[in-house]
């Protein structure tokens, strides 16, 4: 049984956060207050990131012309400046860095570490450049163990 329990924690453990899309007419009826709703911009979609910690929720808000958002989630071994450095030039030398609207990282545990980025997926989509060598590039960088990359689902 503490077997299971564990799994499941390691599970919830393996993401910094939880992407979805709303559109606008969805926005426009959640549980933003109209003063908040007022200053951000029109668009036709938004992406709301939820960032879960111990007694809190953090929800980011991103006013986007496209509902096509991708995550990359990289695992990690630790934290470093040159690792950070790394994923940075990757990023630069694939021409994703333009469309980033999000990055974060944090570590669970000392070896149980975590980047994410969130990016508008026109690249990806375009063929400029395969999700396979965006795979390739971030696993030749010392210390990174895994390579996710998600489509953001549209609620």
């Amino acid at each position: 049984m503490n077997m299971v329990i564990n799994n499941n924690n390691i599970k919830q453990k393996n993401k910094i956060s939880i992407g979805k899309i709303l559109s606008k007419d969805d926005f426009k009826s959640t549980i933003f207050p109209e003063e908040v709703k007022y200053e951000i911009n029109e668009a036709p979609y938004y992406l709301l990131i939820f960032i879960s910690r111990e007694d809190s929720i953090k929800i980011s808000c991103f006013p986007i012309q496209t509902k096509d958002i991708k995550k990359i989630l990289i695992k990690l071994i630790e934290f470093s400046p040159d690792l950070v450095k790394g994923i940075s030039t990757v990023l630069s030398e694939l021409n994703l860095s333009r469309d980033i609207l999000h990055t974060t990282g944090i570590c669970y545990e000392l070896e149980n570490c975590f980047y994410e980025t969130y990016l508008l997926g026109d690249s990806l989509n375009s063929g400029e450049v395969s999700v396979n060598a965006i795979k390739e590039k971030f696993l030749a960088i010392d210390k990174i163990v895994k390579v996710v990359i998600e489509d953001i689902p549209i609620h």
